[in-house]
């Protein structure tokens, strides 16, 4: 990657939209993080398994936004047949099955102090232990897809640290699509996620652009459907179901803060909203 480019440079990711709508990073205490990651999920007629031993937080979910988003500027290509050593070491961490064995993977090459700023996350010297810690977490991530009698199955990542320093990732085959082959993506503003503060918030940005496009407006939506997207199944005990829809009402007028239009109908279990995504500026 070019020594010029900086963290901050980084305006936007494009990722897989079977991604990026799956409900894969949740808002949970610190110190409290629960295993057993099993999401299941259907895009475009092919049914997608993430699984991972743990579950993933907003601050992993910043550095997956921030690796994209750094490929997305300078990058190479990675296949089986590479002959350097650690590209091999790469792609076999991967772990590639049947026609993924024909595809590409992408690879950045960084460094931890560009990745922080990316992410938009602190510098301090705990804070690069963290980051290697949500780089082996992602890299953990398996992804399975079925369609049409095929089964393709692969990890979302992979990751070595050089000896100068440099850490070099491989995305898998579907990132190379969504970036460098016209594939269906989505468009996810990293200038925008860094003006919000809380993380429900941060999860109910990258899930909203997601599923509206620039320019357009979601259908009247329930606070209880989109808190699942940040706190998982609905909770059975009232108290806390109040407090989730609470905490959703405010993170959504956080990011009409920042420029998205929004309207609410309703209250308590019948509280609905609609949002209006703008269109992404580029200066």
């Amino acid at each position: 990657m070019r020594s010029e480019i900086r963290g901050k440079d980084v305006i936007y990711t494009l990722l897989d939209p079977a991604l990026a709508a799956a409900s894969l990073f949740r808002a949970f205490k610190s110190g409290q993080r629960p295993v057993g990651l099993a999401v299941e999920h259907k895009h475009d007629n092919t049914h997608f398994l993430f699984t991972c031993y743990e579950w993933l937080d907003v601050r992993d979910q910043s550095i997956l936004l921030a690796i994209v988003g750094l490929a997305g500027l300078g990058r190479d290509l990675l296949g089986a047949e590479n002959d350097s050593l650690i590209a091999r070491q790469l792609w076999s961490e991967l772990h590639p099955l049947r026609d993924a064995l024909e595809g590409r993977a992408l690879v950045l090459t960084t460094t931890c102090y560009r990745l922080l700023m990316a992410a938009n996350l602190p510098t301090r010297s705990d804070d690069y232990g963290r980051l290697k810690d949500s780089l082996y977490r992602l890299s953990q991530v398996g992804c399975r897809a079925r369609r049409d009698g095929f089964d393709w199955s692969m990890r979302l990542l992979s990751v070595a640290t050089a000896p100068n320093g440099e850490i070099l990732i491989a995305l898998n085959s579907r990132f190379v699509q969504a970036l460098l082959f016209d594939g269906q993506y989505v468009k996810v503003c990293l200038k925008e996620r860094r003006k919000l503060n809380g993380d429900p918030a941060k999860l109910l940005h990258a899930w909203l652009s997601a599923t509206i496009r620039e320019g357009s407006e979601c259908y009247w939506t329930g606070l209880d459907t989109v808190s699942q997207r940040v706190w998982g199944p609905i909770s059975v005990v009232p108290t806390t179901q109040r407090w989730r829809r609470a905490q959703s009402r405010k993170a959504l007028v956080e990011i009409s803060q920042i420029g998205w239009r929004l309207k609410f109908r309703g209250e308590g279990i019948r509280s609905h909203f609609q949002i209006y995504r703008p269109r992404i500026r580029s200066d």
